[in-house]
């Protein structure tokens, strides 16, 4: 019987740079093909040093941390770590983003400043349950001179009386969604960080957990974006943010070469040239 092969996808928050041993962080998922089933089983992988609050699914893979065989970082490559200790190319190769088709969208007209920048509003589905936060939101972007996006989740239900600039959803195809924005207000959420990085757009980063500390941190130390404290940020300091990423012209001309540079990558091709190397040199 063919034995499993570990192929590991990890954001750079996996890999401090002063690691020897890398290991992920509490939450980060492992992708182990079962070859002889031709099925994946997906599990929680936590770190060693921390806490483990999360526990394996019934009936799949058991936790794994680095793969000896192949790790996949979907971070791109020009905002990585100079590490310590650099990481063994043979074994963690940069994808620079590995971002998902989902169609064209058509931004919807707006009875507000419908000629004005447009900020695209995410905190992930975790996130989607801090409605006091996103309400809080909401009122400040509905006194300023822009249109939103605002994805909510599955609290819809909670926002009424919407001001005339403010759009809500339970959900946007966000890839088609980024190519019109003008600047990305998120939790720094791995999908969401490197989305907007391979589109080009500046990120606003409101983190509260995992990934999404380190990558807050890593846009404002590289030039890419700016974070602000999850609760504690006031009214004049949002708006000084995104007034600031609106205007950085030095920052979109760093945005647009890294963007050019992700495109070009085309992470998910590599994907899928690594995963059938591996399996067809492992056997």
């Amino acid at each position: 019987m063919r034995q499993p092969r570990t192929i590991v996808f990890f954001p750079e928050a996996a890999f401090g740079p002063a690691l020897r041993h890398p290991a992920p962080p509490v939450g980060m998922w492992c992708y182990r093909p079962r070859l002889q089933h031709g099925v994946r089983g997906r599990v929680p992988s936590p770190h060693p040093a921390v806490p483990r609050p999360l526990q394996p699914f019934p009936g799949l893979a058991r936790p794994a941390e680095t793969s000896p065989y192949l790790n996949l970082l979907l971070y791109p490559q020009p905002l990585a770590y100079r590490r310590r200790y650099p990481l063994d190319p043979a074994r963690f190769q940069y994808l620079d983003g590995c971002v998902r088709s989902e169609g064209s969208y058509e931004v919807p007209r707006f009875a507000l400043h419908d000629d004005r920048p447009l900020l695209y509003v995410s905190f992930g589905s975790l996130g989607a349950a801090d409605v006091d936060l996103y309400k809080r939101l909401i009122g400040l972007l509905g006194r300023l001179p822009y249109r939103a996006l605002v994805s909510v989740g599955d609290y819809l239900s909670a926002y009424t009386d919407l001001p005339g600039n403010v759009r809500v959803e339970a959900f946007f195809p966000q890839p088609a969604v980024l190519p019109h924005g003008d600047l990305v207000v998120h939790h720094g959420g791995n999908n969401t960080f490197n989305e907007a990085l391979y589109f080009g757009k500046p990120s606003l980063i409101l983190p509260f957990c995992w990934d999404g500390l380190d990558n807050s941190t890593r846009v404002q130390e590289t030039g890419y974006g700016l974070r602000l404290p999850r609760y504690t940020w006031t009214d004049g300091e949002l708006v000084a943010a995104i007034e600031s990423l609106l205007g950085d012209r030095a920052m979109h001309d760093r945005l647009r070469r890294l963007s050019a540079h992700m495109q070009a990558a085309d992470g998910r091709t590599k994907a899928a040239r690594l995963i059938d190397g591996l399996l067809r040199h492992t056997g």
